[in-house]
């Protein structure tokens, strides 16, 4: 068992470093396939973090940080580093950390990986959707496994 989970974790790269070798490898037409599917992978896997301009308490949340995408909706900002997220004090003083299945399980939207950075991504809210169909359906297996 251990064997396995060694496996997974060098197989799973952490995220900034999969951001990074999907911006490096990025051509005019876009990211490559699997460098999307690495990123993708990466996040679900990897912890997040997230500058909130409010102290985030157990009622209210966090009050994230969002940029508009080109037709105006809101893109919740997240990091790949608790340093990237720092770097927007000003406007958000609170970083919070979590994971990518918390935030696919709860976001409705797409959200902006170190936005303003070389190896900025955006997640669109439809992969988000599907990465959230995704989880659910291993986590209902797990489960269902487990009776």
């Amino acid at each position: 068992m251990t064997e396995t989970a060694e496996t997974t974790e060098e197989t799973v790269p952490e995220l900034k470093q999969a951001l990074q070798a999907a911006a490096a490898n990025r051509t005019d037409e876009g990211f490559l396939q699997d460098d999307v599917t690495t990123v993708l992978n990466a996040f679900l896997n990897s912890t997040v973090y997230a500058a909130s301009s409010e102290e985030p308490d157990n009622d209210k949340g966090a009050n994230l940080l969002v940029v508009q995408d080109g037709d105006g909706k809101p893109l919740p900002v997240l990091f790949s580093s608790q340093e990237e997220a720092e770097q927007h004090k000003e406007q958000a003083p609170f970083v919070v950390q979590t994971n990518g299945i918390t935030l696919v399980r709860t976001l409705d939207v797409g959200v902006v990986l170190d936005p303003m950075a070389e190896h900025q991504f955006l997640i669109p809210a439809e992969q988000m959707a599907q990465m959230r169909s995704f989880v659910e359906e291993q986590l209902a297996e797990a489960e269902a496994a487990q009776d």
